[in-house]
């Protein structure tokens, strides 16, 4: 039998009615959003401030933060060291066939270290674990869920530039209790880079993670470990600590990919260190990956390997006894407090592009009790307590069908 045009009408007005409560309970923030799939570079920015630098290239130096940074440091401080030459820019320096002198303390073609620099955990069997040129959607979180089926805590060194496709893993990498550390923003040489594109490099990509997350890194890494007393200089003066890796302890994972080295030579690498580890005085870092599947699936092997043998994982932080980790860490603001506090420990020097009143804290671990409040600057990409944001797609999928069966309630009435 054909449906009167009332009839019809009706049915129209019920698909309506439903339609547009379902509509109205999605977008009622029940159901959590979720990060877009095509991960673009956030290029969002505060107010005021200069875009951050674009994906895949070296910050420009005529910005006015990179010319305030560059006003703090103490010139005097930095040795004049030459620019190292390399074939094609961003990556690590052509070492000269004369020795460059021992005072330049380069890393990349003598193996040099400072006195200051992180080269080994001092507990023996302290195994500081840490991983590069992060972070990554997917790779990072399967990486993250390894470590916390193992109970165990690392060191995320993350590019400033990798950071821009994915800023939500920066502060769920501090509520998964890690530790965060800085790998510079493009990934270049820096003993290759002028003065001012060293700070570029270091400034930006810490003021990238403050602005996410409210922390200002203390560690970094340099990529590809190149550093001389040039590079050390200015990044003590503007207060970051160089960590490198222990002596025959990088993984060379980072091969994988390019399929130049396979899983059973990482095994046969890593193997040859825990045959050594009795003869050392002082515990380890090991250089590792989180940009690619196989990383994952070769430090799940590592994981594995390690522990078995005695060795203790842990964040940089821990393994230096550093009760803080970073420069600077937020805390929960004062009830009647407008804005949060933040605290600092020690406060570097730096361009006064933020001015926030400092106090002790402690960096978050896996087993703190409680977390902490970060500045209304974090972005909206940021991600929330797992549990909350499961419970909210929850009620807001319960709506729907409630409001859908409503619906048809209504409409076995109408009709």
């Amino acid at each position: 039998m054909t449906p009167s045009k009332k009839s019809t009408k009706k049915s129209s007005t019920v698909v309506l009615i439903a339609t547009t409560l379902a509509i109205t309970i999605l977008s009622s923030g029940l159901v959590e959003a979720k990060p877009a799939m095509a991960h673009k570079a956030d290029i969002s920015h505060p107010k005021g401030t200069s875009p951050w630098p674009k994906y895949g290239e070296k910050p420009e130096t005529n910005t006015p933060e990179v010319k305030a940074w560059v006003k703090t440091v103490n010139w005097d401080k930095v040795p004049k060291l030459p620019i190292r030459y390399t074939k094609s820019s961003g990556d690590p320096p052509e070492c000269p066939k004369k020795d460059p002198p021992k005072s330049d303390c380069w890393w990349t073609c003598t193996g040099c270290y400072a006195p200051d620099d992180v080269v080994d955990c001092p507990g023996k069997k302290q195994w500081g674990l840490t991983f590069d040129d992060g972070p990554e959607p997917a790779t990072t979180d399967d990486l993250f869920d390894l470590l916390d089926d193992r109970n165990v805590t690392a060191t995320f060194f993350v590019t400033g530039m990798k950071s821009t496709k994915a800023p939500w893993l920066l502060q769920e990498t501090i509520d998964r209790g890690h530790h965060l550390a800085s790998h510079t923003w493009s990934h270049s040489g820096l003993t290759t880079l002028t003065n001012e594109e060293i700070v570029a490099e270091l400034m930006w990509t810490q003021k990238y993670i403050f602005d996410h997350t409210g922390y200002k890194v203390k560690y970094f890494r340099p990529p590809y470990g190149d550093i001389d007393n040039r590079v050390r200089g200015i990044a003590r003066e503007l207060g970051f600590r160089t960590v490198i890796w222990s002596n025959d302890w990088d993984t060379q994972d980072w091969q994988l990919p390019e399929k130049t080295i396979s899983q059973k030579q990482i095994v046969g690498i890593f193997n040859n260190g825990l045959h050594d580890l009795p003869k050392r005085n002082k515990g380890v870092i090991t250089l590792e990956h989180d940009g690619d599947q196989q990383m994952v699936t070769m430090a799940r092997t590592l994981l594995t390997m390690g522990m078995k043998s005695g060795m203790k994982p842990m964040s940089i932080a821990q393994c230096m006894n550093d009760p803080i980790g970073y420069n600077q860490v937020p805390v929960k603001p004062a009830a009647s407090a407008a804005k949060p506090a933040v605290v600092a420990a020690p406060k570097p020097k730096e361009a006064a592009v933020h001015d926030e009143t400092v106090q002790s804290a402690k960096v978050p671990t896996k087993d703190a009790s409680s977390e902490e409040s970060l500045p209304g600057s974090i972005s909206k990409e940021s991600t929330s307590n797992k549990t909350s944001g499961s419970s909210r797609m929850t009620a807001g999928a319960g709506f729907a069908v409630a409001g859908w069966t409503f619906a048809a309630m209504i409409a076995s009435l109408v009709l």
